[in-house]
């Protein structure tokens, strides 16, 4: 069996820039289509090639035991990545997955990078996302190459639906309009191709394949990631892909265009601390993972695991009015007592989640009054990381 692509063609719809090819697979025909917008002046001004369709297909390809069929030409730098270490870096996740052939007419790389340019990056409005807009474009001395001067924001399968979707690029655009960026981004559906397997475990993959049809804008692609260094490749229902992302990404470069993962070197205290003490920042946080629920009162509901993380350390470091506008108050402190039993279980349950840890850790330096039911727990999570924290100054969060 075979996945294969053909008959590339490229329009404009309204306010949308699409590039289209024939793709069969599973034994039907479709059309596959990335729908691109945005207000970038040069958005339009673009040769498109196969290249976002191999990248995009390569995992389903193995996911399926089948060759992928690209009937044109793919950058050639790319397709040798693709051919062997995209798929082996891949294979770490599943082992069971297959090595696939991938058949294109290798395209020649003859253009080299645009350092004018700049970087982009993704822009959700989450810790990451704000945390690496400080460090690549609001803090001085960035290198010309490394600057983030255009945002992305795809819609490839974070979002739960086309209503959420609106909702965060309308607020995403804000925050763009802000920083004086424009912003751009993606739209292509791929949930059947990936067999409705959770995006967690191909969110690269996807989010690559959708910033490739618009790399004509950048020469380098900052991809925040929130996994550390050195961390052990797993596949799970929280870990997903990220734990190979370090590996992974590199893989996509080409001579005209670089991935680079960035985060991976500052722990979510950390980030959480710079993101919450910049007046800049601050105000455009978005980090809840509740959706555009119709019940929600504010743009974080406040209560859960995500919001309330954040407005514990807010609220230990002095932080909470500044960013309380932007979460449900009265759900966090209805839930306070939850939120702070939901950190010890993060951190002393199966899971074992490091974050959770390193936040109770902060908690207790900053001598942050944990009810008296939760002590006891608190002490376990002390002996079972350590008291010593990772930050050597325990006012960083107030300080940078």
């Amino acid at each position: 069996m075979t996945i294969s692509v053909s008959g590339l063609s490229t329009e404009s719809d309204g306010d949308f820039f699409d590039v289209s090819a024939n793709v069969r697979c599973d034994g039907r025909d479709r059309r596959m289509t990335f729908r691109r917008y945005g207000n970038h002046p040069s958005l339009r001004l673009r040769t498109d090639t196969y290249d976002p369709f191999a990248a995009a297909l390569i995992m389903p390809a193995m996911m399926r035991g089948e060759r992928l069929e690209i009937e044109g030409a793919v950058d050639d730098v790319l397709l040798v990545s693709l051919r062997g270490p995209i798929q082996e870096t891949l294979r770490l996740l599943q082992p069971r997955w297959a090595k696939v052939p991938v058949n294109a007419e290798p395209r020649p790389s003859v253009d080299v990078a645009n350092l004018t340019l700049g970087a982009a990056t993704a822009m959700s409005g989450g810790v990451d996302s704000m945390h690496m807009i400080r460090q690549r474009f609001l803090k001085a001395g960035v290198p010309q190459a490394l600057r983030v001067q255009t945002l992305l924001h795809h819609h490839v399968g974070a979002h739960g639906d086309d209503a959420e979707f609106q909702e965060q690029r309308t607020h995403c655009q804000r925050i763009a309009d802000r920083l004086g960026l424009p912003l751009v981004g993606t739209i292509c559906p791929m949930g059947d191709l990936y067999q409705e397997k959770p995006f967690v475990q191909n969110a690269a993959v996807r989010n690559v394949a959708a910033a490739m049809a618009l790399d004509h804008l950048f020469s380098s692609c900052h991809y925040a990631s929130s996994e550390p260094i050195g961390g052990r490749p797993s596949i799970g229902r929280l870990s997903g892909i990220a734990s190979i992302e370090p590996i992974l990404l590199p893989y996509f470069n080409t001579p005209r265009v670089s991935w680079h993962l960035f985060g991976g070197a500052t722990t979510r205290l950390q980030k959480t601390a710079e993101v919450i003490s910049d007046e800049a920042t601050c105000r455009d946080v978005l980090v809840c993972i509740r959706g555009s629920r119709r019940d929600r009162r504010a743009l974080n509901c406040g209560r859960c695991y995500k919001c309330a993380r954040l407005l514990l350390q807010a609220e230990v470091t002095g932080r909470l009015d500044v960013v309380s506008g932007l979460f449900d108050m009265d759900e966090f402190r209805a839930g306070r007592n939850h939120a702070i039993g939901r950190l010890l279980r993060f951190a002393l349950g199966p899971s074992r989640n490091p974050v959770d840890a390193d936040l109770i850790v902060f908690l207790v330096q900053q001598k942050f009054a944990f009810p008296w039911w939760a002590r006891p727990w608190v002490e376990l999570v002390l002996l079972s990381y350590g008291r010593q924290h990772s930050l050597e100054d325990p006012g960083y969060a107030v300080s940078v």
